[in-house]
């Protein structure tokens, strides 16, 4: 047992250290606040997480930035709480929740959900009404994936659906299969129509398979590293069809103390050819996935086009005219902290945007910020050299202890 501790302590100190990355910055026009838009190979190398990035200048100064979420509702000024004028439960059956549009909304294409933390997973459809009599279908049989935020006793969630100009809207969560869950709050984003940004990614190679024993078409996607998937935009040859598809990841799970691979479905929705058939979903990160279409007794669908899709985040920064800026990535830093969250303007949507390009690892052993000792390579070769010895200690008091008992 106390080998084994030791050999993960050696493991830890020689991997412990993650490798750096770094891109430049595409220069302003005018100095002030800009958007630099996160490129999706920048989001893979951070693994989704935004404190490991730095923004330096050409003097390695390190400039604060914040990072944007374009649909957070971290900004106060940017989101707003909607009055729930009516809401019932049937027991075993359904719960719905009906919002009376406002006009600020004018076009309301997505709601922000607070929901009270659950393990459950939750199908849900969204409809409209003029009158609140006549309902009329805008999201049938979608999914909401993990209900649980383990930093706060609820989690939010945003829900998307066709731009319309109905009075009311109505949630329905269904309840035959689950308890109801505990829906707070609604809000949404203040805004003209609110059009997400997005980014096709093109680093997924694609590959068709025609399963006829199961009358299904199953898309197989794969990508040399994990990255964030918001949606897709189909374009197909057919004149009229109507199938349901799913997408489904592999996720690791303890069973009985041991960790085994599972197929875990993480959206569904619904190709028809009476619509653009671009769909959006919870986000998940995948290096490989699969989408899954029910062909039923009908022939397989002929596919001209597939974009996998990424919502756009972005770092608001104070820039200098015509100063060369970088951005690092790098596991060894923690979240910074900076005055700048206090000083941003009212409407970032108005910044102008700029790119990261030439983004890399880094070969360089030169550091980029101050070290501490621990983050250094003499203190790397030192652990692993007593790691070495105390290993090879033990290792020699077992053999020789071997040898007595023989």
């Amino acid at each position: 047992m106390k080998i084994k501790l030791l050999i993960s302590i050696c493991f830890i100190s020689i991997f412990g250290f993650g490798q750096s990355h770094k891109g430049a910055i595409e220069k302003v026009q005018k100095k002030g606040f800009h958007r630099i838009l996160i490129a999706p190979e920048v989001r893979s190398a951070s693994n989704e997480n935004f404190d490991l990035l730095r923004i330096y200048d050409e003097s390695k100064k390190e400039v604060p930035f914040v990072a944007d979420f374009n649909k957070d509702n971290f900004f106060s000024n940017r989101y707003s709480q909607l009055k729930i004028s009516e809401q019932k439960q049937y027991k075993d059956s359904v719960s719905f929740y009906i919002i009376n549009v406002v006009q600020n909304m004018k076009y309301c294409s997505e709601l922000s959900l607070k929901i009270a933390n659950t393990g459950l997973n939750k199908e849900y459809n969204i409809s409209g009404s003029d009158d609140g009599i006549h309902w009329f279908g805008l999201v049938m049989n979608s999914m909401l994936y993990d209900l649980n935020d383990f930093q706060n006793t609820y989690v939010r969630k945003t829900v998307s659906f066709p731009n319309n100009s109905y009075k009311f809207l109505k949630i329905e969560f269904i309840d035959k299969n689950s308890m109801p869950i505990n829906l707070l709050e609604v809000g949404y984003f203040i805004g003209e129509e609110k059009i997400e940004p997005t980014t096709v990614l093109g680093v997924y190679k694609h590959k068709l398979i025609e399963d006829k024993t199961n009358k299904k078409t199953i898309i197989k996607f794969s990508a040399d590293n994990l990255y964030a998937i918001d949606g897709i935009a189909f374009n197909f040859k057919n004149p009229r069809f109507f199938r349901k598809a799913s997408v489904f990841i592999n996720e690791a799970r303890k069973v009985k103390k041991r960790s085994e691979i599972y197929r875990k479905s993480v959206a569904t929705f619904n190709l028809d050819s009476n619509t653009a058939n671009n769909f959006k979903w919870e986000s998940f990160q995948a290096k490989d996935f699969e989408i899954e279409i029910d062909n039923l007794d009908n022939e397989p669908l002929e596919i001209n086009k597939i974009q996998l899709l990424q919502n756009q985040v972005f770092l608001i920064a104070d820039l200098d005219l015509n100063k060369n800026y970088q951005i690092v990535v790098d596991s060894t830093f923690s979240k910074p902290q900076y005055d700048l969250v206090k000083f941003l303007p009212n409407d970032l949507t108005k910044l102008e945007t700029i790119r990261i390009s030439d983004f890399e690892k880094i070969t360089s052993n030169k550091p980029l910020e101050k070290q501490h000792f621990w983050q250094t390579k003499w203190f790397l070769w030192t652990a692993i050299i007593l790691a070495g010895l105390i290993i090879g200690y033990f290792a020699l008091g077992l053999l020789k202890e071997v040898e007595k008992k023989n």
